[in-house]
């Protein structure tokens, strides 16, 4: 009997020393606000680490917060304020101190933490997102967006648009530090002018979707490459200012200055305008 018990306590002494000294103190949070016919959302959230995912919302809410973190690392803020019918939302996941060094705390596994949030559908919203080194999914199709801004560090992103837009919106801005960036159904983004900038990095722009009005788009990485697909039924402009980048575009014709051209330019219902600068990398357009 007593033998049990010694082999028992020893098992367990040999459990617990198996436990990390840095074990994760994971909090998970969950929120939410009802639909009341708010006319307005303007939407902040700054991540610092860990994946995000962003969707539409259930009809009945304005918003949904799922969120998973390291509450020894980390802090967690929400704020909702609504005056007239018009909505602010901030959420805030960022380190507890200001000169945090991670490297401190490399026994933990920050890629398990996450965010999800939901938007509402048919509310005109105003989003505006600033990552740190997180992952981020984000399907914005069927929302009702007026601008979008979007700002990452060092992280893999990838945005789409699975359904179109509710209404035109007014800019779409990408920018990216040193990170892998894909655009998807921009198409259905309903932008009238997109912004895409990058660092280092590789952008993936993919112009699929339901075109219902002509877009501009600039585009500019220091290093890297850069993949542009449009539909072959709409018209397109590119304006190249590079600097050793190696460009090609099948089937598009080169014009002074830069200027190429699709052989649709004149007479296609819809047409997209893109100005491209960038110093390193290669640049290519395909038409799908």
């Amino acid at each position: 009997m007593k033998k049990t018990a010694v082999t028992v306590l020893a098992a367990a002494a040999l459990l617990a020393s198996a436990i990390p000294a840095g074990a994760q103190s994971w909090r998970t949070e969950a929120k939410s606000r009802g639909y009341r016919g708010q006319d307005f959302l303007d939407v902040r959230i700054t991540y610092a680490v860990g994946r995000l995912d962003l969707h539409s919302a259930p009809d009945h809410l304005l918003y949904r917060i799922d969120t998973r973190y390291d509450e020894d690392v980390f802090r967690m803020r929400s704020d909702y304020l609504e005056s007239g019918g018009r909505g602010s939302l901030r959420i805030e996941i960022e380190s507890i101190e200001d000169d945090l060094d991670l490297d401190e705390w490399d026994d933990r596994d920050y890629e398990a933490g996450r965010l999800e949030v939901g938007l509402p559908q048919h509310t005109p919203v105003a989003l505006n997102l600033k990552l740190g080194a997180a992952e981020a999914r984000l399907d914005l199709g069927g929302l009702t967006l007026e601008r979008i801004s979007y700002e990452t560090g060092a992280s893999e992103t990838e945005i789409g648009f699975s359904e179109p837009n509710r209404q035109v919106a007014e800019y779409c801005s990408f920018k990216i530090a040193a990170a892998a960036l894909r655009l998807n159904d921009l198409g259905n983004s309903r932008c009238e002018r997109i912004n895409v900038s990058g660092g280092v990095g590789d952008l993936k722009l993919d112009f699929s979707g339901d075109w219902t009005h002509d877009a501009s788009a600039d585009v500019n990485v220091g290093l890297g490459g850069v993949e542009i697909r449009v539909p072959d039924d709409i018209g397109v402009r590119i304006e190249k200012s590079t600097f050793l980048m190696k460009f090609d575009a099948p089937g598009f014709l080169e014009e002074d200055g830069g200027v190429y051209l699709s052989r649709n330019w004149d007479d296609a219902e819809h047409r997209l305008t893109i100005t491209i600068s960038g110093a390193l990398g290669g640049i290519r357009v395909a038409r799908i």
